[in-house]
C-alpha cells in the first residue's frame, strides 16, 4: 500500500488530506535537511507532498521578510526534493496561479509564468527545481475556501452593512474538501499524473461574483455587495488580476470537477 508523507500538514490544506487514506504528517522544519532527512527515514513514505510554504501573499511581500520566505518556500522545497531522491520518494509540489502575472487568465499547464509578487516569485523558483530534479511533479491550484476562510466576508452582510469587492480580480475558487478530494484521486494515481496539473475551481469568477454568490446562498441581501473597480491602498502585494486556471486537463483525465456553487451550498450544509 502506497503511503503518502505531508510537509505542512497542520496548514488548511495539510489537515484537509490527513483525512484521507495512508497520509502521515511529515513533523520537519523544511529549512532543516536533517529535520527531513529523518522525518521521511522513519516514516518510509512512498510520495512526498510537499504543501510547507508561506503563502500570504502581504506577508510575503514585506521586505523583512524576505529571507524567511525564500528560506521555505525555494530552499525548503530543495531540501525535500534531496531527500526525496535519496530515498527513492516520488514528491508533488503544491503551487499557485500567482506565478503568472494575471493579463489573460484562463492559464493552462503549459502557459508561460511571470509572477508580479515576491510569494509567485518563490513558488515559481520552486517549480524550476524540476530542472534538477525531474521525478518532482506539480500540481496548482487557484484560491482554495473554507468556512474559517471566507465566512468573515459576510459579517458586514449580516449587519446591514455595505461592502465592495473587486470585479477586476478573478479567480477559480474552490471549496478545500472539494479539492482534497480531487488531488486525493490524484495521488492514487500518481504515476500516471503528468508533470504539471491544475486542479481548482471548474469556473473562474471575479471577487464580486464569488460574495454575491455566497450572499444569496446564505439569503442575504446580495445588493449590499459593490463593485470595486481599483485596488486599496492597504493592499502590500500586487495581485494578478485574471488568475483563473484552465483545468481542461484535469476534467480529461477524470478527477472530479467542481465549481464554486457547489462548494458554497456544501459549506453551508456542513458549517465547515
Amino acid at each position: 500500500m502506497t503511503t503518502y508523507g505531508l510537509t505542512g500538514y497542520a496548514g488548511h490544506v495539510g489537515q484537509e488530506l490527513m483525512r484521507y487514506g495512508e497520509v502521515v504528517p511529515l513533523a520537519c522544519d523544511v529549512r532543516n535537511l536533517k529535520e527531513v532527512d529523518l522525518a521521511v527515514r522513519s516514516t518510509k513514505v512512498d510520495i512526498i507532498v510537499h504543501l510547507a510554504s508561506i503563502s500570504d501573499v502581504d506577508v510575503c511581500e514585506k521586505k523583512e521578510n524576505e529571507k524567511r520566505v525564500k528560506d521555505i518556500n525555494v530552499i525548503g522545497t530543495f531540501h525535500v526534493a534531496e531527500v526525496a531522491e535519496m530515498y527513492g520518494c516520488g514528491m508533488v509540489l503544491m503551487s499557485t496561479a500567482q506565478v503568472f502575472d494575471g493579463k489573460w487568465g484562463n492559464y493552462k499547464e503549459n502557459s508561460k509564468p511571470n509572477p508580479k509578487n515576491f510569494y509567485g516569485l518563490t513558488k515559481l523558483a520552486a517549480e524550476g527545481l524540476r530542472e534538477v530534479f525531474p521525478f518532482m511533479k506539480v500540481v496548482r491550484t487557484s484560491y482554495l475556501f473554507d468556512h474559517e476562510r471566507i465566512f468573515k466576508h459576510l459579517y458586514p452582510l449580516r449587519a446591514g452593512q455595505s461592502y465592495s469587492y473587486p470585479t477586476f480580480i478573478e479567480r477559480s475558487f474552490m471549496y478545500l474538501p472539494h479539492f482534497a478530494e480531487a488531488f486525493y484521486q490524484y495521488l492514487l494515481r500518481f504515476d500516471e499524473m503528468p508533470n504539471i496539473l491544475h486542479i481548482s475551481g471548474s469556473r473562474t469568477v471575479s471577487w464580486y461574483e464569488f460574495i454575491v454568490d455566497m450572499a444569496k446562498e446564505y439569503c442575504l441581501d446580495e445588493s449590499l455587495v459593490g463593485p470595486r473597480n481599483k485596488e486599496l491602498d492597504m493592499d502590500v502585494a500586487p495581485r494578478p488580476y485574471k488568475a483563473g486556471l484552465n483545468v481542461n486537463l484535469s476534467k480529461k483525465l477524470g478527477l472530479l470537477q467542481y465549481g464554486h456553487l457547489e462548494g458554497l451550498q456544501e459549506m453551508k450544509e456542513t458549517g465547515k
